[in-house]
This record gives C-alpha cells, structure tokens and sequence, in this order.
C-alpha cells in the first residue's frame, strides 16, 4: 500500500486496473454496469414514451400502466409526473426519468 503523496509505478498502475477488469476487455466493471443500467433505463423509458417527443406525457403513462393492468387517469399520471419533472414542464425527460428509477 501506498503512503499519501506517493505515485504508482507503471506496474502497480496495470496492476490495478487488472484488478478492477475482471474479464480482460480494457473496461472497468462498475463502467460497464453503469452502461448497462443506462442502457436498460433508455429501453424502459422508450417503452413509457410513445408520442415521439422524447418524453414521457401523462398521456403516454396512462397508456402504458393499463398496458401493465393499471387503470389510472390522466390526472394521476400528471401527479406521478409531477413530483420527477424538476423542470416543471409537465413531463418526463429521461435524465428525470432516471431518477425517478434510482
């Protein structure tokens, strides 16, 4: 282990990030399940926004969840909507839309 202030050699270096790839691809695993996740979360998202506008609207929502066996209407997907929307624009952006998912 190293003190603080001190610098890796070259092989201590490859050395840890050998460690942190554990399938030899070059990549970090907690970037590669980053990516996975946000992969996933654009699929999911894609699924709730059926308009074409790159958002999630209250009526896209509703569509949804009763696809999903959810009855709700759309005053209730404004208020789902609403407690996510930071911009306060009336719907969903994926970047809300991943936290809402968090």
């Amino acid at each position: 282990m190293l003190a603080s202030g001190e610098e890796l050699s070259s092989e201590e270096a490859e050395e840890a990030v050998r460690f942190t790839d554990s399938d030899g691809d070059g990549e970090h695993e907690k970037d590669k399940n980053e990516h996975e996740k946000d992969k996933n979360l654009l699929q999911a998202f894609q699924m709730y926004e059926m308009d074409g506008c790159g958002c999630i609207t209250p009526k896209s929502l509703r569509r949804m969840l009763r696809r999903l066996g959810e009855d709700r209407t759309v005053v209730d997907c404004t208020d789902m909507i609403r407690r996510f929307d930071l911009n306060a624009d009336g719907v969903l952006s994926f970047d809300e839309f991943k936290i809402m998912m968090e």
